[in-house]
């Protein structure tokens, strides 16, 4: 027969360890825009479809939700301060793009689908770009949107700061259709339209992109966590995207970057082609890929001048310098990279180069821009 005997010392170490409570599970610290609806917000009854899954995987961690508010509209600062430094195990939102930061950022995802979308105050058949000629475009200054309708001399594009400001001047009847993010237009037709948005989003170059969950290097078992998760949360996903009412109601395709229209009427006498071909060739040395990757990643010509030289205003359109000023535009070329100038036909100063940037860059930037020049 088993003895019953337990050694009283025994006894009491049994009975302090299950009394002991386990410890508790670390929160899961997430970092979020306090103020980027319809993503997170930190005021308000709802916070927003990045909020909400984050405490769908906080759950599946068994870990309490642990929220960082920080402003990320400029997004690479916000990782570096916020995610690289520690502060958060998580970043919701970012790109999902491998590779982002190079070896810096690993993600998992991709979480939503995002871009930019024609919007209209209803229902309204459009089967391209060229259905809008002739009308009034509302589009957010220095984004892609705008870099698209720079393209095309037959829509008259009205130029605000702010997505809202573009719907508001659409329900207000001022322009005929607003271009701006997808996600904008549907929470705020969700909140303030109610309802009565036609949503079309437009396929294309710079027109579409996914996002993503950002951890630091060195968290890849975090990361490879958050992955595994995400497939089964696909339905979830979709719910609180519908919730807080991204969603499209059709589609179109614009490749506005091979497909631009030509400019219409030349603006100054210099319009003519170089005569001497071999005299201009001679004259061009560098890489033209090396030459693309400078302007549009490194030097940061693309802010001003926007992606792939389209710019946001025919000024600023580099496409069109050969046709603008003849045999002289390689000229003008060097001196205003060397020089800069003070006001431009914009009304923006351009700033010299001769410091920030070598001449074998400059000179690769110029080959890229050689190759895009276009005619009457």
């Amino acid at each position: 027969m088993a003895s019953r005997f337990v050694v009283p010392g025994l006894l009491a170490l049994l009975l302090a360890a299950a009394a002991t409570p386990r410890a508790a599970a670390a929160p899961l610290r997430v970092c979020l825009d306090p103020d980027n609806p319809p993503f997170s917000m930190a005021e308000g009854e709802r916070h927003g479809i990045y909020f909400d899954l984050a405490k769908r995987i906080a759950e599946r961690l068994e870990r309490p939700l642990e929220v960082v508010w920080w402003p990320t509209d400029i997004g690479k600062r916000a990782i570096r301060l916020e995610l690289l430094s520690g502060k958060c195990a998580a970043m919701m939102g970012v790109p999902f793009v491998k590779g982002l930061m190079g070896p810096k950022v690993k993600v998992a995802g991709p979480l939503l689908d995002l871009g930019y979308a024609l919007v209209f105050p209803e229902e309204r058949e459009i089967r391209g770009i060229e259905d809008l000629a002739g009308e009034r475009v509302a589009v957010v200054f220095n984004t892609s949107a705008a870099n698209a309708l720079a393209t095309r001399d037959d829509i008259t594009a009205v130029t605000v700061r702010e997505p809202e400001q573009a719907l508001e001047l659409l329900l207000e009847g001022r322009v005929d259709a607003a271009f701006v993010w997808d996600a904008v237009a549907g929470w705020y037709d969700r909140t303030r339209a109610k309802g009565r948005l036609y949503i079309l989003a437009v396929e294309g170059p710079r027109m579409r992109w996914q996002s993503a969950i950002g951890v630091a290097r060195g968290n890849e078992e975090l990361r490879d966590r958050l992955q595994e998760l995400l497939s089964g949360l696909e339905l979830e996903i979709d719910y609180l995207a519908k919730l807080y009412g991204l969603g499209q109601d059709a589609s179109i395709r614009w490749d506005w970057l091979s497909a631009a229209p030509a400019p219409s009427g030349p603006p100054s006498e210099k319009a003519e082609e170089p005569a001497r071909e071999s005299v201009r060739l001679a004259t061009i040395e560098g890489d033209p890929e090396e030459g693309r990757r400078l302007f549009d990643a490194v030097l940061g010509c693309a802010h001003c001048h926007g992606p792939a030289a389209v710019g946001p205003d025919r000024p600023r359109d580099l496409r069109l310098m050969r046709w603008r000023y003849g045999e002289d535009w390689l000229e003008i070329y060097w001196r205003t990279v060397l020089e800069g100038r003070s006001r431009t036909e914009s009304g923006l100063a351009m700033p010299s180069w001769k410091d920030a940037a070598t001449r074998e860059e400059l000179a690769a930037v110029l080959a890229w821009l050689d190759s895009l020049q276009r005619s009457e």
